[in-house]
């Protein structure tokens, strides 16, 4: 029997109604369901953990927009567990289908119709006092930025421990190729195929005429530190994960050892899903 775990944001589905209708959809059809304690008393549904599910089922639904996808994302990827993303959200650059051909994905899905991409991600350290503990795993990007607007920062930043310049700016990105169509393509960065061995790099608004964004191998080391004395830089992961950072301290950002694995039920390739989602969403 197969085992699919359901993950859905409340904030886009509040009375849980379309995540119902999708649960009890799925069991209908011959799956074994676990929902996330947040989902709340399904009828006939196992309610457990979000962790738990990670690691006791085939695929995860996730109900939500990319944030939601992101969120699961990070935890999914230590169990190797695919996700399909389902999009109830706004954008949701990341989901696998709108939310009106849900049924039909899942069934692909559960008949085996589908393939699976991997995504590569990224992991992030903080170098302290000579000590350096790990921060996260990331599948979009690493900001190293200023928590206060309007006050820039003072970045040193260095590839594979060669230094390469220390610039004044708002930040940062560190960017998966995943990751290259988020907050990295807002600040200007490139876009990256998501099947690509790369990283980007890309700084938020620096006060300087020479600082670009470039693209570096994926099995580059960046070292990021912290010259500036003020007391709002901050690291923040996929936008979700915010850590304090000190003077002196060196954010380290390299490959992670886990991947995302996406499911896709579409033959739609990744210049159809920018077409559609980046180049004519304000048409």
């Amino acid at each position: 029997m197969i085992k699919v775990g359901f993950v859905t944001n409340p904030d886009k589905d509040p009375n849980m109604v379309y995540t119902r209708e999708l649960v009890e959809w799925t069991r209908e059809n011959g799956c074994k369901v676990l929902v996330a304690d947040a989902v709340g008393e399904l009828k006939n549904e196992e309610s457990v953990t979000a962790e738990y599910i990670y690691g006791n089922v085939d695929f995860v639904v996730v109900l939500g927009g990319d944030g939601t996808i992101l969120r699961v994302a990070r935890h999914a990827a230590k169990f190797n567990v695919p996700i399909q993303g389902i999009n109830i959200g706004t954008l949701g650059y990341l989901a696998d289908v709108e939310r009106n051909d849900a049924k039909w994905a899942i069934r692909n899905v559960i008949e085996g119709k589908y393939h699976t991409e991997r995504r590569m991600m990224i992991e992030a350290y903080i170098e302290r006092d000579g000590a350096e503990r790990a921060a996260g795993i990331a599948l979009n990007e690493v900001y190293v930025t200023n928590s206060v607007f309007s006050r820039v920062i003072k970045l040193r930043l260095e590839i594979n421990n060669d230094y390469l310049s220390s610039y004044r700016a708002d930040g940062i990105i560190v960017s998966t190729p995943t990751g290259s169509t988020a907050y990295n393509l807002s600040a200007g960065g490139p876009i990256l195929k998501p099947d690509t061995d790369l990283i980007a790099i890309t700084h938020v608004c620096p006060h300087s005429l020479t600082a670009r964004p470039f693209v570096v191998s994926g099995n580059d080391i960046i070292r990021i530190r912290v010259e500036t004395s003020v007391s709002n830089v901050v690291l923040n992961m996929d936008g979700q994960e915010i850590i304090p950072l000190l003077k002196d301290d060196v954010v380290i950002i390299r490959r992670s050892k886990f991947t995302t694995r996406t499911i896709r039920t579409t033959d739609m390739s990744f210049y159809d899903v920018l077409r559609n989602k980046m180049f004519e969403c304000g048409k």
